[in-house]
């Protein structure tokens, strides 16, 4: 119940920031002559899933993400086999040596802890640094296809409710992004020979 509550809320709050940017745009344009005012809607969301240099980090990521997945894995076989150890032959031991074993188990789940916490701060460092240059990368042709082309405002396709598909750049940007990394890509290869 408290989860539908908050998910209305949360729906409210964004529906009432929507209204507010639909007010702001109406203002400008009002303000600002309407032959003059050129808009541009974008869904950077799908700019990035489909941005091949974006494809190639997140395969990187996965890629790094799944050799701590199997590292973690030997870690985490080798803990159930010590407590599988333990049990078959706790009724054979001594305290002293019940107490150890268990020690030992410990430790192995520290360890698997400790690892578990450093890969996974490892692999938000290398996701930020794959991924920023690639959001600044997005950003900044944005902004060049903003000014060469005149536009008024450019938005987030999150902040609209609506858009008629002749104010989408999407297609386009991800269109430009993969040439230029693909023609970046080839002059790398060909400086490489």
């Amino acid at each position: 119940m408290n989860v539908m509550k908050g998910n209305k809320q949360a729906l409210t709050k964004r529906f009432g920031r929507s209204v507010i940017v639909l007010f702001s745009i109406l203002s400008l344009c009002s303000i600002v002559n309407a032959q003059d005012f050129k808009l541009g809607v974008i869904n950077t969301q799908k700019v990035v899933e489909n941005y091949n240099k974006a494809i190639e980090a997140d395969t990187e990521l996965k890629t790094l993400q799944d050799r701590l997945a199997g590292r973690l894995k030997k870690l985490e076989d080798e803990i159930v086999t010590m407590e599988e150890r333990l049990t078959k032959q706790e009724l054979f031991l001594d305290e002293d040596a019940v107490r150890s074993a268990k020690a030992d188990i410990v430790r192995k789940q520290d360890e698997y802890r400790q690892k578990l916490k450093v890969g996974q701060e490892s692999l938000m460092e290398k996701q930020k640094e794959l991924l920023e240059p690639i959001l600044q990368e997005v950003k900044d042709l944005i902004i060049q296809i903003g000014k060469q082309e005149k536009y008024s405002l450019i938005l987030d396709k999150q902040a609209a409710m609506f858009v008629e598909s002749k104010y989408d750049l999407t297609d386009s940007l991800i269109q430009q992004l993969n040439e230029k990394y693909k023609k970046d890509k080839q002059d790398k290869e060909k400086s490489n020979e």
